[in-house]
């Protein structure tokens, strides 16, 4: 019995609970007239069950987001090496800010190139020598079908195709060279071979 007396006492605190407690002499304010006490305080106890939900609600929101916002923290590293940079990078990606006291770098100082051209572009087939000395000149007495008559010819576009490929190639590392990597923040051996991929 002691537990539904409880309850009913609960229930009639929270029923008559107002936090708008009435002045004795509440006007209204657009009439000017005397408010009914009984009618000034049902709206007061509407006003309080509005507005305890209400600011219950808001800091519970509150609450909630100052505590999923993550803080953040500062710390400065000095003489930062690769091993460490790289270790920052994996815990903190998202967040790792190193700015970079140059921000340009040319590529040719840390991109390393290794060409090697197939064999017979250094080799006596692509010589003049050789193609002179296969040039023949009663070919045309040959048969068609003979490789005498095309041979000087089939030489003479394969040292044209290694001396294009040469050309195609010098002007690409040359092009390498003087291209300039431009980023403000330090970056990553990955992101670095990305940018110099693309």
């Amino acid at each position: 019995m002691k537990i539904r007396t409880f309850f009913h006492w609960l229930y009639k605190q929270i029923y008559d609970y107002n936090l708008f407690i009435p002045d004795e002499d509440e006007y209204d304010e657009i009439n000017d007239n005397i408010i009914d006490p009984a009618t000034a305080v049902r709206h007061q106890r509407y006003a309080t069950r509005l507005y305890i939900p209400l600011l219950i609600i808001t800091l519970y929101i509150l609450f909630f987001v100052t505590l999923i916002n993550p803080q953040t923290r500062t710390n400065t590293i000095s003489n930062i090496t690769p091993t460490l940079f790289n270790q920052l990078h994996l815990e903190h990606s998202e967040t790792l800010s190193c700015p970079c006291s140059t921000i340009t770098i040319p590529y040719k100082n840390f991109v390393s190139k290794t060409i090697s051209f197939h064999p017979v572009c250094s080799s006596i087939f692509v010589s003049k020598q050789w193609i002179e000395a296969l040039y023949l000149p009663y070919a045309g007495t040959l048969l068609v079908m003979d490789f005498r008559t095309t041979a000087s010819y089939q030489f003479k576009l394969l040292a044209d195709l290694c001396i294009l490929s040469q050309k195609t190639i010098t002007q690409s590392l040359s092009d390498l060279n003087n291209t300039q990597l431009i980023t403000g923040q330090l970056l990553s051996e990955e992101e670095i071979e990305f940018k110099i991929i693309c």
